[in-house]
């Protein structure tokens, strides 16, 4: 989850580039990104969604 502020008043972005290369070089994958809301369409949080495949024995 990467914290942030989005609303009327306050607005600013996470760095999601480096969050995600970070993740890539571990094998993630982007897949998504959900801004979860609350009240007066107010977002503090962004999550993404990633995958990655996995080597399954046998």
């Amino acid at each position: 989850m990467l914290p942030f502020h989005v609303g009327l008043f306050k607005q600013g972005l996470p760095d999601i580039q480096s969050a995600l290369n970070k993740e890539g070089q571990q094998g993630w994958r982007f897949k998504q990104i959900v801004l979860p809301s609350t009240e007066w369409g107010r977002s503090d949080s962004m999550v993404a969604i990633l995958e990655r495949a996995i080597d399954l024995p046998g």
